[in-house]
């Protein structure tokens, strides 16, 4: 006999906990929530390299139902941003409305039931009225495509696949990258390793990381007077929020700019290492990191930046472009991710049997970044075009969460059984998308995870985030037909 639920939530990050919240809320109890793995947290139970922390502050990087007044810093760290995670989900744990080590393997519209099957990979079943994606994309490791990766002699990793047991003290130990990752693990990295080498392909824009610890008596005061907590909560938040402008439009970023190349030429007196970590291109092309460590890690004696490009990984180590071998103990791979991976083995068929890897095939198209048109009642969490480049990503999904839980509710008042989103309603935000997106520091030019290789922008919403959260308050009665 085949379970059945109302709504089908797969995922428990920040995501699925956030839909759960509105699904109650609305007064919709039966749903489940699905977890590939044996615990909640999703990015943050994942990612567990040394130095792993939220460019977001702490007290924006809530969600607004589950207030922490006790965060230790002014920017969390990977354990206690789980610990928290795990703290809001306890209540549903206790409820039997997270099942862990189930792994969805393919979801398939039964037209004649209007409803979901959704199968793990142990052959389950759930059926569902409707089902919200909520994976993240912030796990899904990218692993660089050079020749002879598979023959390294010795320990490696990805930053997303940490591997606890490696040892690195005194060790050769090369890191490829210099993302947002890389920009965190290094400094750990240079504290232990024997040798540290930097395989640099391209130089990131640096700002300097404001964060300092909270005191108890803050945490206190957070704790006894809300409206303190959320007085800065609201502060962080437009600060953040005026960031959009000078990612829109670049050369109103001088003062960021300023900043970037202030703390390079203060950590950095060497001038020609200073030119090798200079970017080419506009702030805020790649994602923006935030240290005070990475460039002081470069600079010690014991740390080796390399920018020749690889040509291979051999047993032995690096081969370098100028025929240089780099002799390694543990290679790291600090890539990225691929944000739009989250589906690659999940087989969606819709209602006319379209697969959803086949309606994507050129380019992932929504409507709102949350629905797609012949796929009903099938919605996502920070979907294609919906994440950002500069504020906390929390105020997107519960900005999705409140929408899909009020589509609900309008369906369930009219009697009706089928949300659909419109062909016209797609056609206008994958239009409104691609006229914003040129001009903006994003299209400067740079390899990003932002852009596809034919040059759609395939993640970013292009706008201030309160602009999209303004967007969804008017779009349930003209994007979507209810039948």
């Amino acid at each position: 006999m085949i379970e059945q639920v109302e709504v089908l939530i797969v995922g428990a990050g920040f995501g699925g906990l956030a839909m759960a919240h509105e699904l109650d809320r609305i007064g919709i109890r039966d749903y489940c929530i699905v977890e590939k793995a044996g615990s909640v947290g999703g990015t943050w139970r994942d990612n567990t390299y040394p130095g792993a922390a939220c460019d977001v502050p702490s007290h924006l990087y809530s969600l607004s139902f589950a207030p922490n007044p006790n965060w230790s810093r002014l920017f969390p760290r990977q354990a206690e941003i789980r610990a928290h995670v795990e703290a809001i989900s306890q209540p549903l744990i206790d409820r039997g409305k997270i099942r862990f080590g189930w792994t969805l393997a393919s979801l398939a519209w039964q037209p004649d039931r209007q409803r979901w099957i959704a199968t793990n990979a142990a052959g389950e079943c759930i059926e569902a009225r409707h089902v919200v994606a909520a994976m993240g994309g912030l796990h899904v490791p990218n692993w660089p495509d050079i020749p002879g990766r598979e023959t390294f002699a010795g320990a490696s990793c990805h930053t997303a696949r940490w591997e606890h047991g490696i040892d690195v003290a005194g060790k050769r130990v090369g890191v490829i990258g210099t993302g947002t990752s890389a920009i965190q693990v290094i400094p750990e990295l240079a504290k232990v390793a024997g040798r540290l080498h930097v395989f640099q392909r391209t130089p990131v824009w640096v700002l300097p990381r404001p964060d300092l610890p909270l005191p108890r008596w803050l945490q206190r005061l957070f704790a006894w007077i809300p409206p303190l907590r959320l007085a800065v909560r609201g502060a962080v938040y437009l600060q953040l929020e005026a960031l959009s402008l000078a990612l829109l439009k670049p050369r109103t970023a001088f003062w960021a700019r300023w900043l970037a190349r202030r703390q390079l030429r203060t950590q950095v007196p060497d001038a020609a290492r200073r030119a090798s970590l200079t970017p080419n291109y506009p702030i805020g092309c790649k994602r923006i990191a935030l240290s005070n460590d990475f460039y002081p890690a470069l600079m010690q004696s014991h740390v080796d930046l390399e920018t020749s490009a690889i040509a291979a990984i051999e047993p032995e180590g690096v081969r370098l472009s100028d025929g240089r071998l780099v002799e390694l103990d543990v290679l790291v791979y600090a890539t990225g991710f691929r944000p739009m991976d989250v589906l690659s083995n999940v087989q969606v068929q819709g209602e006319d049997g379209t697969n959803l890897s086949d309606y994507w095939r050129d380019r992932p198209v929504t409507a709102n970044g949350i629905a797609v048109p012949g796929f009903p009642n099938l919605f996502f969490l920070l979907g294609p075009n919906t994440a950002l480049g500069h504020n906390s990503v929390l105020y997107m999904i519960e900005s999705q969460a409140r929408h899909i839980a009020q589509l609900m509710s309008d369906a369930r008042d009219a009697g009706k059984h089928r949300i659909r989103a419109t062909s016209s309603a797609e056609t206008a935000f994958m239009r409104e998308i691609d006229a914003a997106f040129p001009g903006t520091a994003w299209a400067g030019g740079c390899t990003s995870w932002y852009v596809d290789k034919r040059g759609h922008n395939i993640a970013l919403w292009v706008g201030p985030s309160l602009a999209y959260r303004w967007r969804l308050r008017h779009a349930r009665r003209r994007d979507y037909t209810l039948d």
